[in-house]
């Protein structure tokens, strides 16, 4: 059998996007996943924002993972011939007093300047919005759910993907290349989400992974085009479901939905929405997250450099993943320079 170029190992959001560059770069390569239902792909909400989290945080290289990601998911629309990616603003309604005060210490600062509306953000009369917000310019939502069965699709009309799980004890390493069960390939690129911590190439990186739960809502009231945050987001997707979200645990990785998740979710809902809905779906994920520093991890294994990961994203994967892949591709066929916050060979990580 002719070698290809790749195997990739997992096909939620990165092994995805990952597939859809290599078409774009004429690459041969071949998926292997097994409907991995834990996967964070499944339940997230695919918000992209640049500002974030109750500090008002702007995620390390901002301005790089957005222009990553606006040029990048229409590759992948033209690909698949779906709609999956749309620009809209976020109305980020604050919480407390304590962050608006936190903003008013930001809000002149040239780098949130450029992401943010000048102007007070119109909020409708059914949205509690007691201590102010603002509307967030360079925003945008991926129908991630939607990307990944439209790209499964497109990958079996290919006969490019393996519909079962890998052994790691069938994988042989060599300077050359990488086999796996008859394949050859010249890389191998494991985007396993919290499923690498049973690969022994990158387990000795601890992961704290992270449930989360996404609500599916019947709110024929709700008629906001921008994602709305306050505490708990709640946004039209592209495909038109009303969804909510998200939930955080540290200690449950099993997959499963539980009620209450369900009530957190609502009771957030409950303390801006003044609007009536119903819950017609439940959806739970989790997200790999790296536990010593919260970064992606990208990059050849430091021994075995045939082998390569596209991991660690954790609620960002939306965001990160266009710029980390492509980071990812040029370092594993140019040996061009991986940025240090995403870097997996960076010394902190290793014992």
């Amino acid at each position: 059998m002719k070698p290809f170029d790749y195997l990739i190992i997992g096909q939620g959001l990165a092994g995805s996007v990952l597939a859809a560059l290599l078409v774009e770069r004429g690459r041969s390569f071949v998926v292997i996943d097994d409907h991995h239902r834990q996967a964070a792909s499944r339940a997230a909400g695919g918000i992209i924002n640049p500002i974030t989290g109750k500090r008002l945080n702007r995620p390390a290289l901002i301005d790089e993972l957005l222009r990553h990601a606006f040029s990048t998911y229409p590759v992948v629309e033209q690909l698949l011939h779906e709609r999956i990616f749309i620009r809209r603003n976020v109305l980020r309604l604050f919480t407390d007093q304590k962050e608006a005060f936190l903003w008013k210490a930001k809000q002149d600062l040239p780098e949130y300047q450029k992401h943010v509306s000048r102007s007070s953000p119109e909020v409708p009369a059914n949205v509690l919005h007691s201590h102010g917000g603002i509307e967030i310019t360079t925003a945008a939502q991926l129908d991630i759910r939607r990307l990944i069965e439209r790209m499964r699709s497109w990958l079996r009309q290919q006969d490019r993907i393996r519909d079962e799980p890998v052994r790691y004890d069938q994988i042989r390493v060599s300077s050359t290349g990488v086999q796996w069960r008859g394949m050859r390939a010249q890389f191998a690129v494991f985007c396993e989400g919290h499923g690498m911590r049973a690969n022994p190439y990158f387990n000795a990186i601890k992961l704290n992974p992270a449930k989360g739960d996404v609500l599916t809502l019947h709110a024929p009231e709700f008629s906001e085009s921008r994602i709305s945050q306050k505490g708990i987001w709640i946004f039209r997707s592209v495909s038109g479901e009303v969804l909510a979200g998200t939930t955080y645990r540290w200690d449950d990785w099993d997959g499963i939905p539980t009620a209450k998740a369900k009530e957190e979710i609502q009771q957030g809902l409950s303390e801006f929405c003044r609007f009536g809905f119903t819950i017609e779906d439940q959806r739970t994920g989790v997200r790999a997250v790296t536990k010593l520093d919260n970064r992606p991890l990208v990059g050849a294994h430091p021994l075995w450099p045939r082998l390569a990961i596209l991991n660690g994203f954790g609620s960002k994967g939306a965001l990160q993943v266009p710029f980390a892949a492509r980071q990812l591709l040029e370092n594993l066929e140019t040996g061009s320079y991986l940025h240090p916050e995403f870097d997996v060979c960076r010394p902190s990580l290793w014992k």
